[in-house]
């Protein structure tokens, strides 16, 4: 029996010390990929929305320290076109298999537009005028369409501190 003992406190003390047991905190991106369609944008001012981070943590730790979450969008050729850091600065306990989701941080692509209403738009028409909504959403989709329609960028969701974690996630124009 001690001999069992002696051997079961070995394996425990091997597993400790070769990480097998250490604190991570996994993410992975929701949806995946994310679709985005002119209409979508348009009522959303440009915003991604409905996206979701799903965190599940493995290991243990009292004190598993969290610094940033950083947020990417990368375009096509893989150029970084939108980038978001939101300082943590947290130790937190970590226990394994607890899962988490959290709302990915406000992501705007309105700079990537090249639209604006008051110079694209080929009429006079006042901002409250319903016509003013459906040329709007009219000269949007043919701008859309024309420049966006059918490219694929990346969202890259990146956790720092103690053991770094990140998923990425495409980003369809539809």
């Amino acid at each position: 029996m001690k001999r069992l003992s002696f051997i079961l406190s070995l394996v425990a003390l091997a597993v400790l010390l070769t990480g097998c047991l250490a604190a991570k905190v996994n993410v992975r991106i929701q949806p995946n990929p994310i679709v985005l369609t002119a209409e979508e944008l348009l009522e959303n001012d440009f915003v991604i929305t409905g996206t979701k981070l799903e965190l599940r943590t493995s290991g243990f730790s009292f004190s598993y320290y969290i610094e940033a979450v950083q947020v990417e969008v990368r375009d096509e050729n893989g150029d970084k076109v939108f980038a978001k850091t939101k300082t943590i600065d947290e130790k937190t306990p970590i226990w394994p298999g607890i899962p988490i989701d959290q709302e990915v941080p406000v992501i705007s692509l309105m700079d990537l537009f090249d639209f604006d209403p008051d110079t694209d738009l080929p009429i006079d028409v006042p901002v409250d005028d319903e016509a003013y909504q459906e040329a709007l959403e009219e000269e949007f989709t043919k701008y859309y369409n024309d420049n966006w329609k059918g490219k694929k960028y990346e969202l890259i969701v990146r956790i720092t501190g103690d053991n770094p974690t990140e998923d990425k996630a495409e980003i369809q124009f539809k």
